[in-house]
């Protein structure tokens, strides 16, 4: 019979704990730590995200520089120009928000993440991907053309952002919108 003596129970006690935590698989590192350019950036678009979402024309605007302003989309139909969007006047994307706004009750807006960011290599401009979903729904009594109550969209956008005078805004804005199709095989 193995008797365990009290200092000699505790120490078998803590090897086996051990054991068993050593045990229980990896965990993953942490990646590298985000550069302060990614910070401020990341802020931007949780930002951009939040203004759209509580339909603050404001605080979405204020995420643009409005010199050198564009936007550009091929709303999903790279094949097709006809529908094109570009605005090369901040005051177009500002209207084009206020009739968004006064269309939807309800914006959501979901941001893959961490946004791809590439830092040009005077770190004063970065190209930023991220992948989003977009949704949007109409007042109640309200419907769509074709009886909707809201729409669906997804893509990806690539945003140019600039640094003046120690804050990074927008300048650049290119949405590469997925087709139906697109969406669909992409569920």
């Amino acid at each position: 019979m193995l008797k365990i003596f009290p200092k000699a129970g505790s120490l078998f006690l803590t090897v086996v704990v051990t054991l068993s935590f050593l045990s229980c698989g990896d965990v993953e590192k942490v990646g590298a730590p985000r550069s302060q350019e990614s910070g401020a950036i990341e802020a931007v678009l949780r930002a951009w995200r939040t203004g759209y979402e509580t339909e603050d024309v404001d605080a979405y605007i204020d995420v643009f520089w409005a010199d050198g302003f564009r936007y550009v989309s091929d709303m999903g139909t790279p094949d097709d120009t006809t529908d094109d969007v570009t605005f090369d006047d901040i005051r177009e994307e500002r209207d084009s928000a206020i009739r968004v706004f006064s269309l939807y009750q309800d914006i959501e807006i979901e941001l893959e993440e961490p946004p791809e960011i590439e830092l040009n290599p005077e770190r004063n401009r970065a190209e930023v991907r991220v992948h989003y979903r977009i949704q949007g729904f109409v007042a109640d009594g309200v419907s769509l053309e074709g009886g909707y109550t809201g729409w669906y969209a997804e893509g990806d956008n690539l945003f140019i952002f600039e640094l003046r005078d120690g804050e990074w805004r927008i300048t650049e804005w290119i949405d590469e919108a997925y087709s139906e199709e697109q969406i669909e095989a992409a569920r």
